[in-house]
């Protein structure tokens, strides 16, 4: 996000004129700095499913494909969009409907090899560990929990350390987890973050040090310092918080939360709580839910709806119109910006490409 800041530090954003909706668009390029257009590519395809199973999350990260989770443990790997067989299956789970996921985050573990958390939503076996490369690895990481709460992971993220997530629960409980080298053994640390309510949502950033963002049904977003090993700051959000995603700026994060008009809501760490939220996005009959995400890349954030609609913002001026598209017909439960692409993934998984043309 190019952030430019006046005497007080807040964040504001540059001008950004007004495009219309529902076709491919392209930014003005008076503003040098946005010669940017998005289109449609192609035509849907569909990733098969169990009976009642259905699309959890879409996984990416550095240079790996896009890695789809579903709830009942299915992993996929999309390989050539356009291709007669454009996934390719990573992981059958023996017992499917016993599953159970919630979350999942790709783990970096060396050249050419793939590894995957899975957080589930049960007692036994909260987080199971997946590595993809000469022959397939499972490990159950036993997790210490709350007994008195509900069991099960709700939330994962990927450190920026090497071999490090973090994981949070339905426990209220956050844990730092660190792989073995040799990827045969985790171990976990707990924050003393006090969340009152299970954990939403969890992402590591760095400003003026490495921390740990955490954000809670209970409304309350923390920042965890790893050195100091304190929260830092505690944000508050308008609603109930789902995701957090980084912008441009260290010191800024986005954050989507279950409003009917005002869903998405930009705040500066830095000047809690002087400094006002920066709050955007469109009216609906029906707040998102839990496992609706958006993607944040460069100073753009795009998003999708319960209508099959995807929106993609400037951030820089978000009370501007976003470029608009209609990818389904049903809902868009998550949207992420891969290399060159935006890929879109409806509640039915069904998939759609999105073009960016950087100009």
């Amino acid at each position: 996000m190019d952030l430019a800041e006046d005497n007080g530090g807040c964040c504001h954003y540059g001008q950004l004129d007004v495009v219309e909706p529902d076709r491919p668009t392209t930014l003005n390029a008076h503003d040098s700095s946005l010669p940017t257009s998005f289109g449609l590519l192609g035509e849907n395809f569909r990733l098969p499913l169990e009976l009642y199973d259905r699309f959890r999350r879409i996984v990416n990260i550095n240079d790996f494909p896009p890695i789809i989770v579903t709830m009942h443990g299915f992993i996929n790997r999309i390989r050539e969009i356009g291709s007669s067989r454009p996934c390719q299956v990573l992981w059958s789970p023996g017992i499917p409907t016993q599953e159970h996921v919630d979350d999942a985050c790709l783990l970096p573990s060396g050249h050419d090899t793939v590894s995957i958390i899975l957080a589930h939503a049960r007692e036994d076996a909260q987080l199971t560990f997946l590595s993809f490369k000469d022959n397939q690895v499972k490990n159950v990481l036993r997790r210490d929990w709350k007994r008195a709460k509900k069991g099960g992971v709700s939330a994962l993220a990927t450190m920026l350390q090497p071999l490090k997530f973090a994981s949070g629960g339905y426990d209220h409980q956050i844990h730092l987890w660190s792989m073995d080298d040799d990827l045969s053994h985790a171990s976990s640390v707990q924050l003393t973050v006090r969340h009152t309510s299970m954990i939403h949502s969890l992402l590591p950033i760095r400003d003026t040090s490495h921390k740990l963002v955490s954000a809670g049904a209970d409304r309350n977003v923390h920042l965890w310092d790893l050195c100091s090993e304190r929260v830092a700051r505690t944000l508050k959000t308008s609603n109930t918080p789902h995701n957090i995603h980084r912008t441009e700026s260290p010191f800024c994060t986005l954050l989507e939360v279950a409003h009917l008009d005002l869903q998405f809501e930009v705040h500066d760490h830095r000047m809690v709580p002087r400094c006002p939220v920066h709050r955007f996005g469109f009216a609906t009959q029906v707040p998102p839910g839990r496992y609706m995400k958006g993607d944040t890349w460069s100073h753009f954030f795009v998003s999708g709806d319960r209508d099959g609609r995807v929106r993609v913002w400037d951030l820089r001026n978000v009370s501007g119109e976003p470029y608009v598209c209609q990818c389904f017909e049903n809902e868009v439960t998550q949207v992420v910006k891969t290399e060159s692409h935006i890929l879109a993934c409806s509640k039915r998984s069904e998939y759609r490409l999105i073009s960016i043309h950087d100009g």
